[in-house]
């Protein structure tokens, strides 16, 4: 048999403000389907993060539901899915036990129990076993086991049961959406952890033929030949710009030997530096039009430009990001210069609101506030914190 591994699709994504939703249906229309058509795969695996948020904008919705309409019905195409940090798991779930009748196996919760997809057409069958993202409470839960703590005990503890049900027989494939140790991260990715506490060891996977990972944006093998992330088929920051955007075809009657095939966005993304007029030169220098639509962030050297962003768009119209005129570093991404300049104005309140975004994908209400500023006048004084530029002395 032959499959389609994909991932991080991202559908609905916002990049500085701007939609990407015609990138991604160029990518899904231009570039999947006629790839599907030519290589003719049996499955599409596509391991989480189908939408970027949890709350999907209707387009996004729209899009994914006219790709799996054109998948599974009109070409009978199977298309096993589960879902990731991102999804927002009892959304994207309605109706995924109805699914499965035209051949659309969606599993958005942790089911440790639950049996595997079968595919019988060769001489070995091929199971494919679905684990969603989880978190270490999901897995207490489902396995009522107290003493789970941490992505690599839950991972372990669900596998543990899992592996017990393998068919030594069969080709088993895992989908999962995590953060294998050693693997090449981006900017552009949700951290699940802090420090080492998201990772998971490769070596879990070892009693799987192979191991179709979502969650990182870069495709890579993590920690062996079998276990590997797809990556997202288009690049979500600016430290993206040296990827080989990929999907990867399985031959899962040879050992289950893996390929790329490289994709060619709508749009790329780069990033360009220079005076404005050195920019200006070099847009001009740019033999076709596709180049100079490219999604750019300009470093401006030389004294700030009044109002860069226009200037900048009169020959690049898709420049996303700029730094006028001020201090840049070696190896430097749109992204990391926006943290670093909000880190420098913003105070602990406002990096709390962002944290609370951020990690755990919620809100600041009032009440978070409160107690955040209860903690921070028990430990810091009468006042609460203060504002990082106007912290003069070091506490305990």
């Amino acid at each position: 048999m032959k499959l389609l591994h994909t991932a991080d699709w991202h559908l609905g994504r916002i990049l500085y403000g701007r939609s990407l939703i015609e990138d991604q249906r160029y990518f899904i229309h231009r570039l999947l389907f006629p790839l599907i058509d030519r290589e003719q795969p049996d499955a599409v695996l596509l391991s989480g993060d189908i939408f970027d948020r949890q709350i999907a904008p209707v387009e996004a919705i729209r899009l994914f539901d006219d790709f799996v309409t054109r998948l599974c019905l009109d070409r009978k195409i199977p298309l096993v899915a589960i879902a990731g940090n991102h999804d927002g798991a009892d959304r994207l779930g309605l109706g995924a036990r109805l699914y499965r009748s035209a051949g659309f196996y969606l599993t958005s919760r942790l089911e440790p129990d639950a049996p595997p997809v079968v595919f019988a057409d060769g001489e070995r069958a091929v199971h494919i076993y679905a684990l969603p993202f989880f978190d270490p409470a999901m897995a207490r839960d489902a396995l009522g086991d107290d003493t789970i703590r941490g992505y690599g005990d839950a991972m372990k503890a669900v596998l543990g049961r899992l592996t017990q049900r393998l068919d030594p027989s069969a080709c088993n494939i895992l989908l999962s959406h995590c953060f294998v140790t050693g693997a090449a991260v981006s900017d552009s990715e949700s951290p699940l952890f802090i420090g080492g506490s998201g990772e998971v060891d490769p070596g879990l996977f070892q009693d799987f033929d192979y191991v179709a990972l979502g969650h990182l944006h870069r495709a890579q093998r993590a920690g062996g030949e079998q276990i590997r992330y797809a990556g997202s088929p288009l690049k979500y920051s600016f430290d993206e710009e040296k990827h080989v955007k990929s999907v990867t075809l399985i031959d899962a009657g040879a050992g289950c030997a893996a390929r790329q095939v490289e994709l060619s966005p709508l749009r790329d993304m780069r990033t360009v530096t220079g005076s404005l007029e050195e920019l200006r030169r070099q847009a001009e220098a740019d033999q076709t039009r596709e180049a100079r639509e490219d999604f750019i962030y300009a470093i401006l050297k030389g004294p700030p430009v009044f109002e860069p962003m226009s200037r900048l768009r009169e020959f690049y119209p898709n420049v996303l990001g700029v730094v006028n005129g001020a201090e840049s570093f070696e190896g430097d991404t749109a992204e990391r210069a926006a943290l670093r300049r909000n880190l420098r104005r913003r105070d602990s309140m406002t990096l709390f609101d962002e944290f609370l975004r951020q990690m755990c994908d919620t809100e600041p209400t009032d009440q978070d506030r409160a107690v955040f500023s209860e903690i921070g006048r028990a430990l810091l004084g009468e006042d609460g914190p203060a504002p990082d530029n106007e912290q003069k002395e070091e506490r305990p």
